[in-house]
């Protein structure tokens, strides 16, 4: 969709709320974030549980977290842009509902697909919390862009915390069904919440949908996730693996070539033009895989029985507590971030991060074989700083480059970026974990898989540390 001058310079539509009314909208908005970051990190910990309940693969496990991240790649599409066209109370309550429905499929029916289903539902609604930037930029007066950022990010941070511990504490006191229909109370409370606090927003009937264009983009981003997986479980020559592969990058090809006639992009290639805003894109589009690294890999690696040789045997909770120091420091990281990021290029927040991101990496790899829970926690802690540093920083850049009108879509396209280098995370990692198994424990990864998953995560830190930081200039603000 080319822009008009029309629709570029076309009054905002913002609704500034009052002096009285700015902290319940903050404070929604932080809930809202909250409790949808909770949900990619809620199943963290969980997916080696979901492995022994459901007697599954590493590579079928993977899917649950694939699943979740391809629903994802489809909300941060659907939802910010329905902001835009709809208004953000409609859109942040759709999203909600959607995170409901989610939980309520795996609470109603115990079995692998359902649990399949419901994580891609509730992917549809994971990108919720990332409306959190446009509610607040639309409705606070001044400049309210690191207002936005910094709070979003905050709000996310610390949800991404309580997921990561909720689902073992949960466990230890009910069942797996009862833990997801508690979720879905909890997220039509909050759905509620956001309709009545966050004010009603015009219509925009300017912006339109492509909704072919995201169809496509899921499809063969499916299919080569598929081939990936498979040949992690039938091997890298399989005809299956090679041929689900090859149809997903020439559907891949082919849906890049209609993308550029579309009226309707996934991504707007006017906006693309920027320096600034190309640079945002390719490191978003090489981070995702990376971060990837701490949520799929950790869980496997310390809930591994110490008597096969590596790991600690620890259960969900456990799980969940030694990533902990990695969604509070990365709240922390997400405030100075924003911090720094509004006096200097934002591009240098976020390569900075990826450099963290690649120490804590490093931390890992040398400590193995035979790596202790200290490691862990100390690279936890590395890794939130990072996390939170390449966020705010990737998130800033791109608000400080679109027009006010089209937060959504500035949005949209970090997000997306990110989740589709995200999906190909488990799939690669769980394809190269199932290349070898100890010959003691068939079925379990030897160790020095997992080293070289961490290295591979180093490398795209590296690329995204060299794309940021040789950035020259600052986007100029955004009208």
């Amino acid at each position: 969709m080319e822009l008009s001058a029309e629709q570029v310079d076309r009054p905002p539509t913002e609704q500034f709320v009052s002096s009285r009314g700015r902290v319940p909208l903050i404070a929604v908005t932080v809930v809202i974030g909250f409790t949808a970051a909770a949900v990619t990190f809620m199943l963290s910990p969980l997916l080696p549980v979901l492995l022994r309940d459901f007697q599954l693969t590493v590579g079928d496990v993977a899917w649950v977290f694939t699943a979740l991240l391809i629903g994802s790649g489809v909300s941060t599409i659907l939802l910010p842009r329905l902001a835009d066209v709809l208004g953000d109370r409609t859109a942040t309550a759709l999203g909600l509902v959607f995170l409901a429905i989610g939980a309520a499929i795996p609470g109603a029916v115990h079995t692998y697909p359902a649990l399949l289903a419901g994580a891609s539902v509730m992917g549809v609604g994971a990108a919720t919390g990332q409306l959190g930037v446009g509610v607040l930029r639309r409705h606070l007066p001044g400049e309210s862009v690191r207002t936005a950022v910094v709070v979003t990010q905050f709000a996310q941070a610390s949800g991404s915390g309580v997921g990561l511990v909720a689902g073992g504490i949960a466990l230890s006191h009910i069942s797996m069904q009862q833990f997801f229909l508690s979720a879905m109370g909890v997220y039509l409370v909050v759905a509620v919440l956001a309709w009545l606090v966050i004010p009603s927003s015009p219509r925009d009937r300017t912006v339109v949908f492509g909704v072919g264009n995201v169809v496509g983009l899921v499809a063969w981003l499916v299919l080569l996730l598929y081939g990936i997986n498979t040949a992690g479980s039938e091997g890298v020559t399989s005809p299956k693996a090679i041929g689900f592969a090859v149809v997903g990058l020439a559907g891949a090809v082919v849906w890049a070539v209609l993308e550029k006639r579309s009226q309707a992009p996934v991504f707007d290639l006017a906006l693309i033009r920027s320096g600034t805003v190309a640079r945002t894109m390719l490191a978003g589009l090489t981070i995702g895989m990376a971060i990837q690294s701490v949520t799929f890999l950790i869980p496997f690696y310390v809930q591994t029985p110490n008597a096969v040789g590596y790991g600690f045997g620890y259960d969900a909770l456990s799980t969940g507590l030694i990533l902990l120091p990695y969604s509070v420091v990365g709240a922390v990281a997400g405030i100075a971030g924003g911090v720094i990021a509004a006096r200097t290029r934002p591009l240098v927040v976020a390569g900075i991060g990826a450099v963290c991101h690649a120490v804590a990496a490093l931390v890992l790899i040398t400590s193995m074989p035979g790596a202790s829970a200290t490691s862990f926690f100390v690279a936890a802690c590395v890794y939130g700083v990072g996390s939170g540093m390449v966020g705010v920083g990737l998130f800033a850049s791109m608000q400080s480059c679109v027009p006010q009108s089209l937060t959504g879509m500035g949005t949209s396209m970090v997000g997306i970026i990110v989740t589709i280098s995200g999906a190909l995370g488990p799939a690669i990692y769980s394809t190269i974990l199932q290349s070898k198994s100890l010959a003691a424990a068939p079925g379990v990864p030897a160790e020095d898989r997992f080293q070289i998953c961490l290295a591979v995560a180093i490398v795209c830190d590296v690329l995204v540390a060299a794309i940021c930081l040789t950035a020259r200039r600052k986007a100029a603000p955004a009208s």
